[in-house]
């Protein structure tokens, strides 16, 4: 999944709404400009505006101001005596903030945002909808799960506003370390926040695609608000690529104070055994790092 293209198409379908939001919004205009009292108006009104447009790039003209607000408002009655909202010479955008350009103050507008986590989260896991903690059977879950759900959705709630950026979920197959994962993406997702979830299998192809120059993903997954890894452990290590790649995602997104999450089957000891101390240490630094050991009872059969 490359996220800047999915950007580009978001942004073009954007501009397509607006396009037609301002077509529609001239032919509605043209229809009213069949009527000569409200032609003469309108083409007063814009004659006028344009020429104190013009005008205020070198001084304020007060009074072409003033015949412009004077023939705004003839124009408002007229529409008034018609039962027609003066808001309807304006094109009517889905978006009030941005004007359906995505963009507000030169930072990704909300709407685009959303639009832009709905397309992750169907494209980031192989179900249409990520899980979300509503859906936790607390009957099936012992005291120490419940637990951690409560601790997993605390964070949620605080996020951004977090001291610990790395979460290690540990448990045996079937745990829940998965069901916890996607509540923990879905949850940020409904904030408006961007996420990027990969099966630790996928990340590791990821870098060697990157490696041989065919894949750019890897900066979306450095550069995502939050990072979520399922399975670490199970990939294959490939020389040079796999310990190596994974140090600089973690590393690069802890200096830059993003939240790595991580689902393993692996003990604390047994990542240090399989990766290596740099990647221990920062995945198990306290100061920065929240351990949670599910039980290991398999709720898939019980």
């Amino acid at each position: 999944m490359n996220k800047q293209k999915i950007i580009k198409e978001i942004k073009q379908n954007f501009m397509i709404k607006r396009l037609r939001a301002q077509e529609e919004c001239n032919e509605f205009i043209n229809s009213l400009r069949k009527n000569e009292e409200f032609n003469n108006l309108y083409t007063t009104y814009s004659q006028k505006q344009l020429e104190y447009i013009k005008s205020s790039l070198n001084q304020e003209n007060i009074e072409l101001k003033y015949e412009v607000e004077d023939l705004k408002q003839k124009i408002n009655k007229y529409l008034q005596a018609k039962n027609i909202s003066p808001n309807e010479l304006e094109p009517h955008y889905n978006c009030e903030l941005c004007n359906d350009t995505g963009v507000v103050g030169g930072q990704i507008c909300k709407c685009l945002l959303k639009e832009l986590n709905t397309k992750i989260s169907t494209l980031s896991s192989s179900q249409s909808k990520f899980k979300s903690f509503n859906q936790c059977n607390l009957e099936m879950m012992s005291e120490n799960d419940i637990k951690a759900k409560e601790l997993l959705q605390t964070w949620c709630q605080k996020f951004p506003k977090i001291t610990k950026i790395n979460i290690n979920i540990i448990g045996n197959a079937g745990s829940g370390k998965t069901f916890f994962l996607e509540c923990i993406a879905n949850t940020i997702l409904e904030k408006n926040y961007n996420i990027c979830y990969k099966t630790a299998f996928d990340m590791n192809e990821i870098c060697r695609l990157y490696h041989i120059g065919q894949s750019n993903e890897l900066y979306d997954m450095i550069n995502a608000d939050v990072l979520l890894i399922d399975d670490l452990g199970t990939e294959p290590i490939l020389k040079n690529i796999t310990i190596e790649y994974l140090y600089n995602i973690i590393n690069q997104r802890q200096l830059n104070n993003k939240p790595t999450i991580i689902s393993t089957n692996l003990s604390l000891e047994n990542i240090l055994d399989r990766y290596d101390e740099r990647i221990f240490s920062r995945l198990n630094n306290k100061m920065l790092s929240i351990n949670i050991k599910l039980d290991s009872a398999d709720k898939r059969i019980i």
